[in-house]
C-alpha cells in the first residue's frame, strides 16, 4: 500500500476513531477515557475498516494528541485557545466540543491524561496528528496541521523527532 493508500485511508480512520469515542462519551456510563478508545478500536476491527495493527497505531495516536490537549488544559485555562490560535477560523466548532467532552470527562482522567503528557510529547514522522503546531526538535521549524494528517519529515533539515514547544538542540 502506498503512502497515499495509506493516507487516504488512515486519516478518515483517526477521525472516525475520535467521533466513536465521543459517542460513547455522551453515555452515561462508568468507563474510562481509555476503555472508550479501546472500544473504538475494537469497534474499527470488528468492522474490518482497519487491521489490528492500524488500529493500535491509531488508537496510540489518538490517545497522545488528547493526553497533549489535557496538559495544556490542566496548565491554564486558556491553554486550549492558545494551542488552536494558530488560526481559529480553520477550526469547526464541533471538532473543538469533541476535544472538550473527551477532555472533561472526569477530573480523575485530566490527572492521569496530564501525566501522561508530561511523559510522552514526542512525535515522529510517519505517524498521524491532530490538529496543532509541531516544531521540529532539531531546527525549530514549525508545522501546522489544520486537520489530522501524517507528520511529514522535516522540510527544512530532514530530522524526524517533533514537539508542542520550540526547543533547537545546540
Amino acid at each position: 500500500m502506498s503512502y497515499d493508500d495509506k493516507k487516504d485511508n488512515l486519516v478518515p480512520a483517526y477521525q472516525k476513531m475520535m467521533a466513536r469515542v465521543k459517542e460513547t462519551l455522551g453515555h452515561a456510563t462508568e468507563k474510562s477515557l481509555h476503555q472508550h478508545i479501546e472500544d473504538a478500536k475494537e469497534k474499527a476491527v470488528e468492522l474490518d475498516e482497519l487491521s489490528r495493527e492500524e488500529a493500535e497505531h491509531l488508537g496510540d495516536y489518538l490517545r497522545r494528541d488528547l493526553q497533549d490537549a489535557a496538559e495544556f488544559i490542566v496548565t491554564t485555562e486558556q491553554a486550549l485557545a492558545d494551542w488552536i490560535r494558530f488560526d481559529l477560523a480553520l477550526i469547526e466548532e464541533r471538532l473543538l466540543e469533541m476535544f472538550s467532552l473527551m477532555v472533561d470527562h472526569t477530573q480523575q482522567e485530566l490527572d492521569n491524561l496530564a501525566e501522561s503528557a508530561r511523559q510522552a510529547t514526542q512525535w515522529n514522522s510517519g505517524e498521524i496528528t491532530g490538529i496543532g503546531t509541531l516544531y521540529c526538535d532539531s531546527c525549530g521549524k514549525a508545522l501546522h496541521f489544520h486537520q489530522p494528517d501524517y507528520i511529514p519529515v522535516c522540510p527544512n533539515c530532514g530530522a524526524t523527532l517533533f514537539g508542542r514547544n520550540v526547543e533547537v538542540e545546540e
